[in-house]
């Protein structure tokens, strides 16, 4: 037992003598310095450096849109009555001046053969009226002749007597009176020639009604009528100006894209500006197109502005009615002077980059522009050699010595 107790004492001395030197050992390795170590800290950090680079920027708005036809119209009916004949359904292509459908209305055939035959009638006044005119004027170029010779007969030799001279000068008054008469009669014969040539016309263009014609070329959208239906003359009105019509026919080998610009983007849009449009149902599929017009106010309501995009649609693929997607590009700047956006700090002083100058950190005021895809335009304050940090973010202090490394951006 005794032997024992002495050997655990001595072990146990021995291990914390082996721990005491460890800790010695350990103290000493902290106390010098690691030659690796050293050259790190000697060695200036790493900062990341890019170049400006010009490229497109544009001001850029995502908005919803709607497709709509080109030129859409409701036909109505002009005159009341059945329908005869209906010739197209939805779908149909149609073209400008093709018959859609026909009101049948008899009674209206029949005042036309009236109004014919009376035209004809006044046609025969006036030429009877003409008739008179004609015999009036010769019978007052008679009088005055016949007034002429008795005067010559009677001055200074008494054949004929005052009384006769007087007779003869009323017969020609009467045969001028007569004359102003026939011409009445003529102008008024005429009038009512015009006026039944009028009404002959009135009802033929009324007739014409009867058809129902396509406007433009295009596609019946809306057919709302049968054959026999009993139709009325349009009653449409401001509120309801479908109400009681026939067909609908739309025009889409152009299709109008509507969307709205908000009051902010306004002053930077222009006729002419690209657009992108994407309807759905074509799986992201984009359409190319640019801003056609705009309305030139805006909605109070919403303080928006109508703005349209034609897009030619030879093919028919696009359907008014459609939502789409339009990303409009506005102000674009095609050579414009950029960084990577992160490279761009702001403060109290206005905007900045950091850059190299004799390998430290040095601070450059920049005037900004646009922000388009991740970079930002610099107007103001680079050249196109200037070195500029990659980012903002963990920069070391002004005037620091750094190593400048330069990446490569991706395109």
């Amino acid at each position: 037992m005794k032997f024992t107790n002495r050997t655990g004492i001595k072990v146990l001395v021995v291990v914390v003598g082996v721990g005491a030197a460890g800790i010695v050992a350990d103290w000493h390795l902290a106390a010098s310095p690691s030659p690796v170590n050293s050259t790190k800290a000697d060695s200036p950090p790493r900062v990341e450096v890019v170049r400006p680079r010009r490229t497109t920027v544009a001001q850029r708005l995502q908005t919803n849109a709607t497709l709509e036809a080109f030129e859409e119209t409701d036909l109505f009916a002009k005159v009341s009555g059945y329908l005869s004949d209906v010739r197209v359904d939805i779908g149909d292509h149609v073209k400008a001046g093709q018959v859609l459908a026909v009101i049948d209305v008899p009674e209206m055939k029949q005042e036309l053969a009236e109004a014919r035959a009376q035209l004809e009638s006044k046609r025969s006044s006036l030429e009877s009226a003409r008739r008179q005119l004609d015999h009036n004027k010769a019978d007052l170029a008679l009088q005055n002749a016949l007034a002429k010779d008795r005067e010559q007969l009677g001055q200074g030799r008494g054949f004929i007597s005052d009384r006769t001279l007087d007779q003869v000068h009323a017969n020609a008054d009467i045969a001028k009176a007569d004359l102003g008469v026939a011409e009445a009669n003529r102008d008024l014969a005429a009038s009512q020639v015009d006026v039944a040539a009028a009404t002959v016309e009135k009802i033929k263009t009324l007739l014409a009604y009867t058809q129902i014609v396509a406007p433009f070329d295009g596609v019946v959208a809306r057919r709302q009528v049968n054959r026999g239906d009993l139709v009325q003359a349009a009653t449409a009105t401001r509120a309801t100006p479908s109400a009681g019509s026939l067909f609908t026919v739309q025009r889409i080998d152009t299709i109008r894209v509507f969307c709205d610009v908000p009051e902010s983007d306004v002053p930077h849009l222009h006729v002419g500006d690209p657009a992108i449009v994407r309807p759905s149902g074509f799986d992201g599929k984009p359409f190319i197109g640019k801003v056609t017009r705009f309305s030139l106010r805006l909605d109070p309501e919403t303080r928006n502005m109508r703005t349209e995009i034609d897009l030619p649609n030879p093919g028919e693929r696009l359907y008014p009615g459609t939502y789409a997607v339009v990303l409009l590009e506005m102000n674009q700047r095609p050579d414009a002077l950029t960084v990577p956006s992160v490279a761009v700090g702001s403060d109290g002083d206005g905007n900045f980059v950091y850059t190299i100058t004799d390998n430290r950190i040095t601070r450059l005021a920049v005037k900004t522009g646009l922000t388009d895809n991740g970079r930002i335009e610099v107007i103001e304050g680079l050249s196109e050699e200037t070195p500029v940090v990659a980012s903002t973010k963990g920069v070391p202090p002004l005037r620091t010595a750094v190593q400048p490394q330069t990446v490569r951006e991706n395109s």
